[in-house]
């Protein structure tokens, strides 16, 4: 893969909907003309399958490629040899990557064993909702589900944990949420991966399920996309898997299916 930079974020609007304030893409945002035809007007299930459609059909990574890749798309804008993590928000070596206590990891937004993915190619290497994280805090998250509440992380004390469920830091809550919410449009159980659905518990182990869907979406209004969330959208889409997210491009219609 490339190893392009980023060398500008994207400028975005605010619209309103509802009681909520979604930002959007502005005419700088890189969406091919027509992407999203076939889900307009589309609500519920219909604009479920429609995003499914459009989306299913990116390409896989290898989860070596993942290494390389997120040292461009979560490079610290401050310093081009860094990457943010996710949970922390900290900015490490992008060459301390690996399994040592002094490195960073490949966090699985969407936890491996919440459809028993691996990491072959599919799911297991879907940039969409993997992030860098220390290897510390990336074993302190585990597989939890996301829901408010808990104790500070240690190495990541702006994101929370308790007995069964982890709280990432605010900056982040709705890029996590929204990768949760893309990877269950994506992998509907018709390519010979798991049927990928979030639901309203947690505490939900090795089931094909990620919760808490009421926090997530609320996370979701809480914390619309920004320049940079964007930009690391049209990095996927341009740069590795030809698949956009569309909850990044289009927040409201998370609430649309849900």
């Amino acid at each position: 893969m490339p190893a392009l930079r980023r060398t500008a974020l994207l400028t975005s609007v605010g619209v309103a909907l509802g009681a909520a304030v979604f930002l959007v893409p502005s005419a700088s945002a890189d969406i091919p003309p027509g992407y999203y035809d076939a889900a307009e007007g589309k609500t519920g299930a219909e604009l479920h399958a429609a995003l499914h459609e459009i989306i299913g059909n990116g390409t896989h990574l290898t989860y070596d490629e993942v290494w390389d890749a997120l040292k461009v798309t979560d490079e610290d804008p401050a310093d081009a040899a860094g990457v943010i993590m996710v949970y922390s928000g900290a900015s490490m070596p992008e060459n301390a990557n690996g399994g040592d206590a002094d490195q960073w990891n490949r966090e699985h937004t969407w936890a491996q064993s919440h459809g028993d993915f691996g990491t072959s190619p599919g799911p297991g290497t879907d940039l969409h909702h993997l992030r860098p994280s220390e290897v510390g805090v990336n074993s302190i998250r585990g597989n939890l589900d996301f829901d408010n509440g808990g104790s500070p992380v240690d190495g990541a004390p702006d994101s929370l944990v308790d007995e069964d469920s982890f709280e990432p830091r605010d900056t982040v809550k709705g890029d996590i949420a929204r990768g949760i919410l893309y990877m269950a449009v994506r992998y509907d159980g018709d390519d010979g991966f798991a049927d990928l659905e979030p639901n309203d518990s947690v505490g939900n182990d090795s089931a094909p399920f990620m919760g808490r869907l009421s926090v997530l979406l609320e996370w979701n209004t809480q914390d619309p996309p920004d320049a940079s969330e964007q930009a690391r959208n049209d990095l996927i889409h341009s740069q590795y898997q030809n698949n956009r997210n569309p909850f990044v491009d289009h927040p409201e219609w998370a609430d649309a299916i849900w």
